[in-house]
């Protein structure tokens, strides 16, 4: 059998050791991904989501600073028998202060449960990645404190959700780059800022309210169930506070939007 793989790359500004902090390290991909815990050594452990519903534990198989990182992780079941998916982390300098990023994932099976795991992931990375650029770019080497609320609905399309998700907000589904929007949970929360990227299913925003940060808002997954998220990254003093006080809103929000 062929192994499929995914295969994407970005160009961030930053040193390779900069940029190593802000994808091999738990504080560093937390502050512009999501909560994650990373034991810096090979054979050590990584947790995507502690403490959350939606968790996933793996193992450290490269640790090789500052250029490549690489771990293995449950992934889809087939039958009675579960896969692993393996995500490596390439890291490669350039000319006037920037590094190529590049992020493989291997492990996909044949089937069409696999398509659309493939097809999911690849956008998945793809966004991502932006958002690692952005961080690089607008708050290289802070920490920050963080939003996530996720939630599932199922028996729609993906577009029917994400319509719903920002009829809601109060956003525009198709809002341009550049444009600011302003996304409250009922009055009790808020994100507010200018669009760096808005795709279908996914909105990315420069924060200025309730502090400065990156915002993200989408509906999508690879199976039949639909993820919606509404994630932020703060920065500053007051982010830690700011974090503890919205996140039970967003959650309380996004569940009665999405009840089961």
């Amino acid at each position: 059998m062929t192994e499929r793989k995914i295969d994407v790359e970005v160009e961030v500004p930053g040193t390779p050791e900069q940029v190593w902090d802000a994808i091999a390290t738990g504080p560093g991909i937390s502050a512009w991904f999501m909560p994650v815990a990373v034991e810096e050594r090979e054979g050590g452990k990584i947790v995507h989501g502690p403490g959350q519903e939606f968790s996933s534990t793996g193992t450290v198989t490269a640790w090789e600073p500052p250029h490549r990182f690489a771990y293995e992780e449950d992934g889809l079941p087939r039958g009675d028998v579960g896969t692993t998916l393996a995500t490596e982390w390439l890291v490669e300098a350039q000319a006037g202060g920037t590094c190529i990023v590049r992020v493989v994932m291997s492990g996909f099976g044949p089937g069409d449960e696999f398509d659309k795991a493939i097809e999911s992931f690849a956008a998945g990375w793809r966004t991502a990645l932006n958002d690692l650029r952005l961080y690089l770019t607008h708050f290289p080497g802070q920490s920050a404190a963080s939003v996530t609320v996720v939630g599932t609905t199922a028996g729609r399309s993906k577009d029917d959700v994400w319509a719903q998700l920002t009829g809601a907000l109060g956003a525009p589904a198709d809002a341009a780059s550049g444009e600011r929007v302003a996304m409250s949970a009922g009055g009790s929360a808020t994100l507010a800022g200018v669009v760096a990227t808005s795709e279908p299913g996914m909105l990315t925003l420069l924060l200025d309210e309730p502090a400065p940060g990156l915002g993200f808002v989408g509906a999508g997954g690879p199976g039949d169930e639909v993820y919606t998220f509404v994630r932020a990254h703060l920065f500053g003093d007051d982010a830690p506070a700011i974090a503890a006080r919205d996140e039970p809103a967003w959650r309380a929000w996004l569940g009665a939007q999405f009840q089961p």
